[in-house]
């Protein structure tokens, strides 16, 4: 309720301060379908049918969802091509079978710009009370069965400077906080990371762009003094991510995109006692595709779809099949742009 009051109080002020445009905002309608809510591998899917207490909640292994989404821009121009923007947006996301999975999240841009693709840009985002699934906490127990949730904060800056007519590129440095609630506390991780992206236009069709992420997670619950657990789970990590968008010359679409994103995860951990992360290291791979179509000038519809499996490395057989999975989503967004000028 606190962060409504918040959200409410930043739209208010943004949209009373005078500045050279007014308030510009989209709300948005998504439906969609999720495959393997819980990211189950294949041997879990069996398990669950032997012991129903895995699902937690659930009634089945995939789900619907809805969401309800709600952005918000503002610019302030002080001359020629230099100013201010600022842009929020929130929204929250049901699964229709899975009822712990009832979430919001949100987050806010705020970006100085000085040319065409120049800028500098500060961004928080803060997804809320995440529900992954029912764990058994093997510190403290083998069998009995809790469910786990997280929430994450994800704050960065990130510079952008044109390369040439067609061509641009951005840097930036990153901290991400991930913190799990009780009995789960000792997965709790920040992460620091740098990342550079390379885009280029293509003439008469679109944009290509490339992205190389590199990050270090930092888990120090085994420093703590309440001791959760006495494992390290900090790992090493490297992202490459690749989009290709065609806006230009589609018939009767406006955009066309493709994307894969990949991360290579490498743990810490080299203690045999802890075998689910002793010399563990993962693959995790998204390929999404998606197209879009103005109806109108303010209604715009977009569907979308993802695939994501992740590839477990292991010495251990029952880890790699206990932490390997595949996952299928659709979307369909429906958004509606809308002007407020109090002028």
């Amino acid at each position: 309720m606190q962060y409504y009051k918040k959200l409410y109080l930043i739209i208010v002020i943004l949209s009373s301060l005078s500045g050279g445009t007014p308030f510009e905002y989209t709300l948005g309608l998504t439906g969609g379908y999720d495959g393997n809510v819980m990211r189950f591998s294949k041997d879990e899917f069996n398990d669950a049918a032997q012991v129903i207490e895995i699902m937690g909640g659930s009634s089945t292994f995939d789900s619907f969802v809805t969401r309800l989404s709600f952005s918000g821009k503002k610019s302030f121009i002080f001359f020629g091509d230099k100013g201010l923007n600022f842009r929020l947006f929130y929204s929250t996301s049901n699964y229709t079978n899975t009822p712990e999975k009832k979430y919001w999240s949100g987050g806010l841009d705020v970006s100085y710009k000085w040319g065409s693709y120049k800028n500098i840009k500060y961004s928080l985002r803060h997804l809320d009370h995440f529900y992954l699934r029912h764990y058994i906490d093997r510190d403290i127990s083998t069998g009995e069965l809790s469910p786990c949730f997280f929430t994450d904060r994800n704050q960065s800056i990130l510079l952008s400077q044109r390369v040439s007519i067609q061509s641009w590129f951005n840097i930036g440095v990153g901290y991400l906080q991930i913190y799990y609630s009780r009995p789960f506390i000792e997965f709790d991780l920040d992460i620091y990371y740098l990342k550079g992206k390379f885009n280029h236009k293509i003439k008469r069709y679109g944009t290509i762009a490339l992205q190389v992420k590199r990050g270090r997670a930092v888990g120090e619950s085994h420093f703590l003094p309440e001791m959760p657990s006495s494992f390290d789970r900090s790992y090493e990590t490297i992202e490459w991510f690749a989009p290709l968008k065609m806006n230009k010359k589609i018939p009767f679409l406006d955009e066309i995109g493709i994307s894969a994103r990949l991360e290579h995860r490498v743990y810490d951990a080299e203690d045999p006692n802890d075998p689910l992360h002793a010399g563990r290291s993962h693959l995790d791979s998204k390929y999404d595709f998606w197209f879009a179509k103005r109806v109108n000038e303010n209604m715009k519809i977009t569907v979308s779809t993802r695939y994501r499996t992740r590839s477990t490395d292991s010495k251990y057989d029952w880890v790699k099949d206990l932490k390997s999975f595949n996952q299928m989503q659709c979307w369909f967004k429906i958004e509606w742009n809308m002007i407020y000028d109090n002028y």
